[in-house]
């Protein structure tokens, strides 16, 4: 049995309590962290929303990215899976930057793939919101896109949504045993 919690990159996750007492800021979520992997806790998901969904979007909230880049530099055994939006990142230009993350931490990143479900937030940010079945199809080429680019030396992809030729990716993110692949995505979303 693994144990893991939710990152309160948005201060507390209760909608029914104003102050939770977790502070929406590095200095918390570090000490999290570290606390965390000293009483036994395997993983922690780091969500990935640009607007506090919990709290109110006017509410801080932590980018997961810079977040668990940083973590990878502070902790030594904890997990970090970070939540990802296809439709919010260029799949070859995140696949260099979970890459890189992986490397710091030696190998401790994962992927929670999410095909997006707040069309509001993809606005505000500029963000594509496909309909739920072409939000589907763009995270399965994103995934393909994502998966050639750690797995080979040189990848091309042509795609309803994608398109990338030659993509060279290096260095790549640390093999571990067990995993089929460098990285692991876990493919999840709302409607």
């Amino acid at each position: 049995m693994r144990y893991g919690y939710w990152l309160p990159v948005f201060g507390g996750w209760l909608r029914n309590v104003d102050d939770e007492g977790m502070e929406t800021s590095w200095e918390y979520v570090r000490r999290l962290a570290r606390r965390s992997e000293e009483i036994g806790y395997d993983l922690t998901l780091i969500a990935e929303l640009l607007l506090n969904d919990i709290k109110g979007i006017e509410a801080p909230s932590l980018d997961a990215w810079s977040t668990a880049a940083a973590l990878a530099a502070v902790t030594e055994r904890l997990e970090l899976m970070v939540a990802v939006r296809p439709s919010f990142h260029p799949p070859a230009i995140l696949a260099k930057q979970a890459a890189n993350i992986d490397r710091i931490s030696g190998g401790r990143v994962s992927l929670n793939v999410v095909s997006a479900w707040w069309k509001d937030e993809a606005r505000r940010y500029g963000a594509t919101f496909d309909e739920h079945d072409d939000r589907y199809a763009r995270t399965k080429e994103w995934l393909d896109v994502v998966d050639g680019a750690w797995r080979e030396r040189r990848f091309s992809y042509s795609g309803k949504y994608y398109t990338h030729e030659d993509i060279v990716l290096e260095p790549k993110p640390v093999a571990r045993a067990g995993r089929s692949r460098p990285l692991r995505p876990a493919r999840g979303s709302a409607s």
